[in-house]
């Protein structure tokens, strides 16, 4: 995950152990390093970074220092946002001029050519592949609201509205049989889905209602948990105290 260093007022990725407890700061620059995404095999991140001017895609390998390098340069704001489980294809967000996000897919072998996925007038955002790889689920305003869509990677053919009340941020469970995605008011929805062919989508089933609302949020391998990230009035003060010159405290006595 990415956190902004308050003093220097960019951000920095971290890497957090779940089963020890553990931290570890993978940036230090003082310019933005945000937004990472795992490569299929966990020893990649590949994320946003504008040290060198716009906002670029690179990449670096995990417990290998030294090994940040440039991924994809273009005019423009580039965000990634997906590799598809096979790793052939980095889906990610463009931005040129105007402040609408395109959707493009850049080969990870071969000869690397770009290739435009999606354009519209329309703000597009969150694409994620699907686990077979054959759709790539988004997000878009085109019907006034934000709203999921499903359509085909090759081609973007076979375009289907599935959210029926508005929704944002669609995540996949690795087997393919659930789209999680955000709804209005907050509320986190599950999807059957049948990849097919033919594709099925059954209808949403209300999971959970953050406290405070769900900003953003990933789901576990199997669907068993969820990591969210929500908004917080104010920070809590640390519970860590430091004393100086200790030794001249006097000594406390032990009242037990």
């Amino acid at each position: 995950m990415d956190i902004a260093d308050r003093r220097t007022g960019t951000s920095d990725i971290w890497l957090f152990e779940l089963s020890r407890g553990v931290s570890t700061r993978l940036h230090f620059d003082s310019v933005d390093e945000v937004l990472p995404v795992w490569s299929p095999d966990g020893s990649k991140l590949i994320y946003r970074s504008d040290r060198q001017g716009a906002p670029d895609i690179y990449e670096m390998a995990i417990g290998v220092p030294g090994s940040e390098k440039p991924l994809l340069r273009e005019p423009g704001v580039q965000q990634a946002e997906d590799v598809s489980r096979d790793g052939r294809f980095l889906v990610y967000l463009n931005e040129m001029q105007t402040t609408v996000w395109a959707i493009w897919l850049l080969p990870l072998q071969g000869d690397r050519k770009l290739l435009p996925w999606l354009r519209t007038r329309f703000n597009l955002a969150s694409p994620r592949f699907s686990p077979d790889g054959r759709w790539i689920a988004y997000e878009s305003d085109e019907s006034g609201v934000p709203e999921i869509y499903m359509a085909l990677t090759e081609g973007g053919r076979e375009k289907r509205r599935i959210s029926p009340a508005g929704g944002r941020r669609p995540r996949w469970r690795r087997d393919g049989k659930e789209l999680y995605y955000i709804a209005p008011g907050g509320l986190l929805m599950a999807l059957p889905v049948t990849l097919g062919p033919p594709l099925e989508v059954g209808a949403p089933v209300p999971l959970l209602r953050g406290e405070p609302e769900i900003e953003n949020y990933d789901v576990a391998r199997d669907g068993s948990r969820f990591l969210t990230t929500t908004s917080v009035d104010k920070v809590r003060e640390s519970p860590l105290r430091v004393i100086v010159n200790w030794a001249a405290q006097p000594a406390m006595s032990d009242k037990r």
